[in-house]
């Protein structure tokens, strides 16, 4: 007897240990969760604050872009009209320098030139060089463009710059790429309704088909998705901490405070993740308890045992009374005994289930993130063949530049006037023009039979491991001429740190739906990528020009990494000292050493 009540004391503290267990794992649950949604809002008024500077940038340069405008017409009008030289240069020379932080290579570089040399090359910058260079900033916008892009808009692209119309390039930036999209987007968008997402996306994409434009369908894409994709996000989100476990709940609950990637990032990846923790810890509970109450039966039997023997030995003095209490105890721990028997097989089922549903969880959480990677690798690899881009308009505006220069200076030389050595630097320019016309034409042309040749093959050029991040060479990650570049990087550190030449074809090219393979159909995630370009590509050239082990290009690095993770959106900027974990800018202001494991969890995308 003695025995059994020892068995029975020691099964009841382990029951108080396991309820204590379970009472802790939650608090802990509930302190995170507290914790991150204080950091989720800071990271929404973050969020809320880049959006408000982000629109009035953009609000700046839409004045600015009016402002110059205005300026070189009036230029044109003083050269062409009134024939004011004097005015035509000064208001050129104003117009330039307007310019030096253009998008396009050649018109900065066109600007760089005129600025550095005399009132005559100012003239002739106003009369035809940028406009030269204008056309040729556009001409390689369309050849990056064709070497990101499915079959039908490369072929356009192509035709375009093939094309002996002038307007022809103009025409397939305005308006020619939307109409050879126009068959790729209602695949996309047929995609993205079997995919069965939620009622905004479903209304959206429907009410595009049913406009069945190529404009509509092109503003599905680019405004009115990401936008349903928002509003489905809250919903599903909701939806998800209103009928899942702890976990889930605590995840969602920070996600619904956060900024708009947070909800997207739950949504895709971490929910099933949280599940997955919802499911483990099921399965740990019932496989305690189910060990408890096996552990109980076993007690409880002992218990029975013990009243049997002691009913036997009354049984023997002749105690009837005493012999009957120790039959009614043998009969309810016999009943206890059955009873904790249920218990462990039900446990025991129970965790089988919970570690299956786990099992399906871990699934799905490797598939979105496997979705979330290709989305990340097409908006990767758009911003490496950007980095493509920007080089080599960079080395043919560079060689133009030299010509100019050198034919400049050798009619100078030659006793020439200076209105002569503008002429012959702008013919020079004229020729470098043409030559890389050319050198477009024939690149336009192989990327057109390359996205046609990889549609037919079932290949897409952004899934593979290259295009898990942004390099500082582009889709070339090797060495030897490939970084003669390098040279520059001075000037591209303080470019890239502005408006970067290659975030310029980022933002031309992110515009369309339909890159080679892009795997819109599965996840939104891609469009989130709009904004980091030229973040990346900020710290990509700070590091160039200060030495990616220098404090510069780590406190760059810092944001950009996140900034990634992020989808581009969000100022997480450091990392934990004691934990790899980002760290919120803010955050760290309020002297938190780290943030919680939700926030966390909710930062990272794989």
């Amino acid at each position: 007897v003695k025995a059994a009540d020892t068995a029975t004391k020691t099964v009841e503290e382990a029951m108080a240990v396991e309820t204590a267990a379970r009472e802790a794992e939650l608090a802990r649950l509930e302190q995170d969760r507290l914790q991150g949604m204080d950091e989720a809002r800071l990271l929404a008024e973050i969020e809320a604050e880049e959006q408000a500077e982000y629109e009035d940038k953009r609000s700046q340069e839409a004045q600015t872009a009016a402002a110059l405008k205005e300026l070189i017409a009036a230029a044109e009008k003083a050269l062409w009209e009134t024939g004011d030289l004097a005015l035509a240069a000064t208001l050129g020379r104003k117009a330039a320098t307007g310019l030096l932080e253009a998008k396009g290579a050649w018109t900065r570089e066109a600007a760089q030139h005129a600025l550095a040399g005399t009132d005559d090359d100012i003239l002739s910058w106003v009369d035809l060089d940028r406009t030269l260079a204008q056309n040729q900033d556009d001409r390689e916008t369309v050849l990056y463009i064709a070497q990101i892009s499915s079959p039908a808009i490369a072929e356009a692209a192509q035709s375009a710059l093939a094309s002996s119309e002038s307007a022809a390039v103009g025409d397939f930036l305005t308006s020619g790429m939307i109409r050879a999209s126009q068959d790729d987007n209602k695949v996309q968008i047929a995609r993205i309704i079997n995919e069965k997402p939620g009622k905004a996306v479903i209304k959206a994409a429907n009410d595009a088909l049913d406009k069945n434009t190529p404009d509509a369908l092109q503003d599905f894409f680019e405004r009115t998705y990401p936008e349903a994709i928002r509003e489905d996000d809250a919903v599903e989100t909701a939806t998800s901490v209103a009928n899942g476990g702890e976990y889930v709940k605590s995840y969602g609950e920070v996600a619904l405070e956060g900024p708009t990637w947070m909800r997207r990032n739950f949504v895709q990846v971490v929910r099933h993740q949280a599940a997955q923790l919802d499911h483990d810890s099921a399965t740990h509970v019932a496989a305690v308890r189910g060990a408890i109450a096996a552990a109980a039966k076993i007690a409880y039997t002992a218990q029975q045992n013990a009243a049997l023997a002691s009913k036997a030995a009354a049984d023997a003095r002749q105690a009837a009374a005493e012999a009957k209490e120790w039959a009614d105890k043998a009969l309810d721990a016999a009943s206890k005994a059955e009873g904790y028997a249920d218990q462990a097989r039900q446990n025991a089922d129970a965790a089988d289930r919970s570690a299956a549903d786990a099992q399906t969880s871990a699934n799905q959480a490797k598939s979105a993130a496997s979705t979330a990677r290709g989305a990340a690798r097409s908006a990767n690899y758009s911003a490496n063949k950007a980095v493509d881009a920007a080089r080599s308009a960079l080395q043919s505006s560079y060689s133009a530049q030299a010509s100019a220069a050198s034919a400049r200076q050798s009619a100078l030389e030659a006793g020439r006037d200076k209105a002569t050595a503008a002429a012959a630097a702008s013919e020079a320019r004229s020729i470098a023009v043409q030559k890389r016309r050319a050198e477009i034409a024939q690149k336009a042309k192989e990327a057109a039979e390359k996205a046609k040749r990889e549609r037919e093959e079932g290949r897409d050029p952004a899934d593979n491991g290259t295009n898990d991040e942004v390099h500082p060479n582009g889709t070339g990650t090797g060495s030897g001429s490939e970084e003669d570049w390098w040279s520059d990087a001075g000037w591209w550190a303080d470019a890239a740190n502005k408006v970067s030449i290659a975030s310029g074809f980022i933002a031309a090219g992110l515009g369309l739906a339909s890159l080679a393979f892009p795997p819109l159909a599965a996840g939104a995630a891609f469009f989130g990528y709009v904004s980091l370009g030229a973040g990346a590509l900020g710290a990509l050239f700070t590091g160039i020009e200060h030495g990616f082990t220098s404090g510069a290009f780590v406190e760059s690095l810092g944001g950009t990494a996140l900034n990634l993770a992020t989808f581009g959106r969000g100022k997480l900027v450091t990392t934990g000292i004691k934990k790899v974990a980002p760290v919120v800018n803010k955050v760290a202001e309020e002297g938190k050493e780290l943030v919680s494991s939700i926030t966390s969890g909710l930062s990272s995308i794989f």
